[in-house]
């Protein structure tokens, strides 16, 4: 057995199915791009689900825990994301900054 990316592996289409519903969703409901909306801050912009998936401003969902971090390819809540925004999300949890009172 071949060494294989894990966006192929096991998972893989129930992963598509799942990515393909949330941008029917995102597209009817118009939801904003999700980076940093767990923490007040981020992009918040809506995403237009037609612009082509090469397009740096095109829809993209994004794991709440980053396979590269352990999270897995299926069974997670997808975000609907801004493709230049998953990028600069990268792999890195949601970082809250707080002021010292």
């Amino acid at each position: 057995m071949g060494s294989h990316p894990i966006r192929d592996g096991k998972g893989h289409r129930a992963y598509r199915r799942q990515q393909a519903a949330l941008k029917r969703r995102t597209k009817v409901e118009k939801l904003p791009c999700g980076y940093g909306s767990r923490s007040g801050w981020g992009c918040g912009e809506q995403i237009d689900p037609d612009l082509p998936s090469t397009h740096r401003r095109s829809f993209t969902a994004d794991h709440d825990e980053a396979i590269a971090n352990g999270g897995k390819l299926v069974g997670q809540v997808l975000v609907p994301m801004h493709r230049d925004c998953n990028a600069r999300k990268s792999n890195h949890a949601p970082v809250e900054i707080w002021e010292a009172s």
